[in-house]
């Protein structure tokens, strides 16, 4: 999928103002990325497709509505993302300062007031009921399992992007974790899996 492409999405499924709210983010990721690690250098020129509209896909396949908490969110990626196209209150989980740092500038330039931006980690969050849980490239399957256990229960949607590995993780996730799990095909990359689960309990 082309960076045009990956636009035109979000623009047809959202509108042109959604479209330049995300532009303004990517913007703001690719400058900062010159004064710390938040994407991969050989991301940047597909910044579109690579993180925008592989963030904004787990909007269509959340299904819920209610608090969203996003772990290890890093550059803000899909939470910030989340937060742009909707009206739904976000939580950012990030341990390290300085993309703590960056992400409140953020979130301060764009002028969002749906965000709260938390440095930590979410097994030391107090305990909070979540309507979905999102993390990307973030622990195991079966740990983000055990880590969010205070922060939701059945009514909770889990949405994981996983790359290629979700199906072997869900199957060692089975083995301690009762719940629905099924995986989803990444618009991005035909080989991502995106993982999502239901009712998930002990």
């Amino acid at each position: 999928m082309t960076e045009e492409e990956a636009r035109a999405w979000v623009v047809t499924r959202f509108d042109e103002a959604a479209a330049r709210r995300l532009d303004r983010f990517g913007a703001l990721v690719i400058e900062e990325n010159a004064r710390q690690n938040l994407i991969a250098p050989s991301s940047v020129a597909t910044t579109w497709s690579r993180h925008l509209l592989d963030s904004a896909q787990l909007l269509l396949l959340a299904r819920r509505t209610g608090d969203w908490l996003d772990v290890g969110t890093g550059a803000g990626f899909p939470g910030m993302v989340i937060a742009l196209l909707s009206e739904r209150s976000v939580t950012l989980v990030e341990p390290r300062a300085r993309r703590v740092e960056f992400l409140t500038a953020a979130v301060s330039e764009l002028g969002l007031t749906n965000v709260n931006v938390v440095r930590g980690r979410a097994e030391t969050l107090p305990p909070h009921l979540f309507a979905v849980i999102s993390a990307r490239a973030v622990a195991s399957l079966e740990d983000l399992l055990g880590m969010t256990r205070h922060l939701r229960d059945a009514s909770t949607r889990l949405v994981l992007p996983r790359g290629r590995s979700g199906a072997a993780e869900i199957d060692l996730a089975r083995s301690r974790w009762q719940g629905v799990f099924h995986v989803e095909h990444s618009l991005t990359d035909a080989e991502s899996l995106i993982v999502i689960a239901d009712g998930v309990s002990v």
